[in-house]
């Protein structure tokens, strides 16, 4: 039987909640699972209706909580940004950077940005892949992305479709994809480092 209640609190990055119901019972917690599209944002004070259930782990928990009030398809997109999402920032901005004070060739920003955007993409279509059972992507080929620029693309992927974001081993995987592509970047900066990045550009 459906309920009615308020969010009293949620957790952007961990993607749990509780409700308080309106008949005054025991808060219930709700985790983003629960949500018909887990791509919105709850907001505290939030009017909704919810069915009390259980979750995978036998607790007592909100199942098909459903906002009283409609919300906006941006939602998704306003959502305050994850530590993840601020490192790829400063990294970009960083790159910017230094192709302008150190002479970093612009093919390089170019390119991380245009393998973001590429790589997001992947994690959308794998996404839709996933919900109509279709062939998916392989993980493989979404690390071989990371690996080779993509990543920046792969870490708003994770937060803004909620996709591969909890998954293990492959966050950890994900991330030394992007300690080793970081760290080729930093090597750019020595002599060596500047004259393979000509030699492959020159290939491309």
């Amino acid at each position: 039987m459906a309920q009615q209640g308020k969010i009293i609190s949620w957790n952007q990055q961990k993607g749990f909640g509780f409700i308080a119901p309106d008949n005054g019972e025991q808060d219930v917690f709700f985790h983003v699972s629960a949500l018909p599209d887990k791509q919105y944002r709850p907001r505290i004070n939030e009017a909704v209706t919810f069915c009390i259930g259980k979750d995978k782990k036998g607790r007592m928990s909100a199942t098909k909580v459903t906002f009283t009030k409609a919300h906006s398809g941006l939602d998704k997109y306003t959502a305050p940004f994850s530590k993840a999402q601020w490192f790829s920032v400063i990294f970009l901005a960083f790159v910017a950077i230094s192709v302008a004070l150190f002479n970093t060739p612009y093919q390089v920003l170019i390119g991380y940005l245009v393998l973001s955007v590429v790589t997001f993409a992947v994690y959308a279509h794998d996404k839709r892949a996933a919900k109509l059972d279709k062939w998916r992507t392989k993980e493989a080929s979404l690390h071989v992305l990371a690996l080779v620029g993509g990543w920046p693309g792969a870490l708003w992927a994770q937060k803004i479709l909620r996709h591969k974001s909890q998954k293990q081993p492959f966050k950890a995987i994900l991330w030394l994809m992007i300690i080793l592509n970081c760290a080729a970047f930093i090597l750019s900066f020595t002599p060596e480092g500047v004259t393979l990045i000509k030699q492959v550009l020159q290939l491309i």
